[in-house]
């Protein structure tokens, strides 16, 4: 059984002061929506985009949460759609489109790779002298991780050649094939299997609904040395990877387009964005769908982006309620801090202390 979070007490007091740096995909939420709501009629029953579409202009926004409301808000710097964010003490990243920017006192550095399709996460090593940051590039379904001394791609992880090699066309539901592999592609035609190669990936991308997994996060395990933990969004699952082998084993599933799996506590959590639930692997999780604050065309819809465990609670970003959820789920309260209706928040860290503000704060036209 799921706890229903709305029988949960309300209350503003029960979490500290909070500094959050936001990714804000776009500040044209409504667009989005729009585009979610007409991929619920893929032929394919993918959500999400059937065709490549301009990015948007989004922005990093520093916010400032206290006693239920957002106290103060600023926005740092605008981005071609940013959606991976991560903070480790004085060094932040923060991807666009198809490029990472680590941000440090000294300046600030950018990594590319043709491969960098639609970045959705960024993850440091370690909390305090991270010399290692990992990549989710969903638009190709890879993972890579990178050295922080001289920016050098150490590990590299294809869906394709992992097991998740079956897109989809989202305009006919057929099954599609990808690969890199100028070789296997002419073993599919061969064999007369629907395929696409994508040998040239600065030429070619691949829209939501078409991709084969869609990995939209991926952290290091921090129960299981030398493990990930990545979200396949079509999969509706979390899998752990050993980074050695590239096998795969899964460790949370039955979710509907879920974001966001990481370590909580002595378990495994999840954001079951269209089941509108956060989903833990011990215990069933807390569900939204009672919780009020909806627009009345989306009232059987849930959309939770994210959730991200912090020391004293837990932030889910509620999209279709435009507010942060904060959590405590041992004491059963919560509370609702409202949001820019605008914003197509896509991802948060903590801001910690004034010294990581500050850092933040120095790169308004540095990005």
């Amino acid at each position: 059984m799921y706890s229903d979070i709305s029988k949960y007490k309300k209350n503003s007091r029960f979490y500290k002061p909070k500094s959050l740096l936001l990714t804000v995909k776009s500040f044209e939420l409504e667009k989005i929506r729009k585009r979610y709501l007409e991929s619920r009629k893929n032929k394919s029953g993918r959500v999400g985009s059937v065709e490549r579409r301009d990015a948007a202009r989004g922005g990093l926004v520093l916010v400032n949460i206290e006693d239920g409301y957002i106290s103060g808000h600023e926005v740092i710097s605008f981005l071609t759609e940013p959606r991976g964010i991560d903070v480790c003490g004085d060094v932040v990243a923060v991807s666009s489109e198809n490029a990472i920017h680590i941000i440090r006192r000294d300046g600030t550095e950018r990594i590319d790779n043709p491969w960098f399709s639609y970045i959705h996460t960024l993850c440091f090593n370690r909390r305090h002298e991270p010399d290692r940051l990992l990549v989710s590039s969903s638009g190709f379904d890879c993972l890579f991780e990178y050295e922080l001394e001289n920016y050098t791609k150490t590990w590299e992880w294809f869906a394709w050649e992992h097991g998740f090699q079956q897109g989809l066309d989202p305009l006919t539901g057929k099954e599609l094939y990808l690969t890199r592999n100028v070789l296997e592609a002419s073993e599919f035609r061969k064999a007369g299997k629907e395929y696409l190669l994508i040998s040239d990936p600065e030429k070619k991308t691949l829209p939501t609904a078409q991709r084969a997994a869609f990995i939209n996060s991926v952290v290091y395990d921090h129960m299981k040395p030398g493990k990930l933990l990545a979200t396949f969004f079509h999969d509706g699952a979390v899998y752990r990877i050993d980074m050695q082998s590239g096998k795969s084993e899964m460790i949370i599933g039955g979710m509907s387009s879920p974001h966001g799996g990481r370590n909580y506590r002595d378990e495994y959590m999840a954001t079951d964005t269209a089941g509108g639930r956060i989903c833990f692997s011990k215990s069933s999780g807390i569900s939204f769908r009672n919780l009020p604050g909806k627009p009345e065309e989306l009232s059987e819809l849930e959309w939770l982006q994210n959730s991200v465990p912090l020391n004293d609670c837990i932030i889910t970003i509620d999209a279709n309620r435009n507010s942060f959820v904060i959590i405590d789920p041992v004491r059963r309260l919560y509370d609702m801090v409202t949001y820019d209706p605008n914003w197509a928040i896509q991802d948060m860290a903590e801001a910690g202390n004034e010294e990581t503000r500050e850092l933040v704060k120095s790169i308004r036209d540095s990005l």
